[in-house]
């Protein structure tokens, strides 16, 4: 039976909870703060040099439309596509345009409030569907009809600093967008983060023969992994546009371009790394759970690959020449021979030999959509990967030296090869 003590001690794991959050929430802030110091730092800028030049320039006193636009329109998020801020821009100005129309035709007061906000939200869902391209018309349009008038508070005035505000805002973000290699580092770094995770969670649970933690990391995997390929593809294309149209981006054209065309592999790495994680649940379900070491020295062969591709990616000078190398090394676990085999050096019986070699033929998919993500062709990759053609000799199955024959037919290996390694002689449970 178990005893509670209410001792001074009790409070401790509520204590130790809050003060983890707090140093999570910490952290959290830090980062984001650290991360989003240069968007920051750019809005502020443009929201005072518009303001600057709607004051010194065009002689307005108060020209508070030129900084609300331009701090509207960079707002705090770098990872704005060209569309996104020209569309900002046309709701902004539209939402101007239709205050002061409304206030020289109908007045401003509460019921002329309904009708123009009204009337702005219904026109912009016509013309856009964009949620922020509404929010910015009707937005707009309510501050001129709210904002009192003033001898320099033209109609003309304001129509002008929302103009200021777009165009400085415009400018800035062309100027002094950064690397745009920057957003596409970070994604990429999220990215494979959360592979190198799901490996080492799929390595843990091969030594141990805990199917329990494949199929937790199967479900991780559905909930979390489109989101990194959504973010990284997003990061992109606002890489892609910055690299086209800032004069700052254009050095960066041709490392952006590797690094888009990265994601093409690395996708289809992610999207194969479900497909193992619940293949794996099911060979340890059909094994009962024996631990299988050598599978996960080949998940952590596979961990380290992904690793050297994420350092790649943040480095100046992308280099895949280490990645290579350690996708080397995991390709040449990915046999039969070499994973079927638990820690007591005992095959699978008939059920567990099947799944094993489809889990083999996945973890072989997995290695060539790394190495394609590295710039390699399809058939480069497979000659990173050991033969599957087999030649049995009585009892004994497995890879042979190549013939004449063999190299005939390699790569890829027959369909003879694949239903040969899938019925294995050497099969405890096989009737002879």
């Amino acid at each position: 039976m178990k005893h509670f003590s209410l001792t001074p001690t009790g409070p401790l794991p509520v204590i130790e909870r809050v003060r983890g959050a707090l140093s999570g929430r910490l952290r959290g802030g830090v980062s984001r703060g650290r991360a989003d110091a240069l968007t920051v730092a750019r809005a502020a800028l443009a929201a005072s040099l518009a303001y600057l030049i709607s004051q010194f320039v065009w002689g307005h006193e108060f020209p508070f439309f030129s900084s609300i636009v331009a701090f509207i329109i960079i707002g705090f998020g770098i990872e704005k596509k060209m569309r996104k801020v020209v569309e900002l821009g046309c709701g902004v100005m539209l939402g101007v345009l239709l205050g002061e129309l409304a206030r020289q035709v109908i007045g401003s007061g509460a019921w002329q409030i309904l009708v123009v906000v009204f009337g702005a939200g219904m026109l912009a869902r016509f013309l856009e569907s964009s949620n922020l391209f509404g929010f910015q018309v009707t937005i707009q349009s309510l501050l001129v009809m709210i904002m009192p008038a003033t001898p320099t508070m033209t109609p003309g005035g304001r129509v002008l600093d929302a103009l200021t505000g777009v165009s400085v805002a415009l400018v800035i973000h062309l100027l002094l967008s950064g690397n745009p290699r920057r957003l596409q580092s970070r994604a990429a770094d999220s990215f494979y983060r959360e592979l190198e995770d799901a490996l080492v969670s799929l390595a843990v649970s091969a030594r141990t023969g805990d199917r329990g933690v494949a199929r937790a990391t199967l479900r991780n995997l559905r909930d979390v992994s489109q989101k990194y390929t959504d973010e990284w593809s997003l990061a992109n294309d606002v890489a892609n546009e910055m690299a086209t149209f800032s004069p700052t981006g254009l050095r960066h054209a041709e490392e952006v371009e590797r690094i888009q065309h990265l994601l093409v592999g690395s996708d289809r790495a992610m999207r194969n790394l479900r497909v193992i994680a619940r293949r794996q649940a099911e060979f340890l379900e059909a094994v009962r759970g024996d631990a299988h070491s050598t599978l996960a020295d080949a998940l952590l062969a596979a961990r380290d690959a992904v690793q050297e591709l994420r350092v790649a990616v943040t480095h100046e000078e992308v280099d895949f020449t280490t990645a290579r190398r350690q996708l080397r090394l995991f390709g040449s676990y990915l046999t039969p021979e070499m994973l079927l085999r638990n820690d007591e050096g005992l095959r699978p019986g008939r059920a567990g030999h099947f799944e094993g070699v489809t889990l083999t033929i996945q973890l072989r998919s997995l290695a060539i959509d790394l190495l394609q993500a590295t710039g390699l062709t399809a058939a480069e990759a497979k000659k990173f990967l050991p033969s599957l053609v087999i030649a049995a000799d009585g009892d004994a199955i497995g890879p042979r030296p190549m013939t004449m024959e063999m190299k005939a037919v390699e790569p890829p290996a027959t369909t003879e090869a694949l239903e040969l390694l899938i019925t294995d002689r050497s099969d405890p449970d096989r009737r002879r």
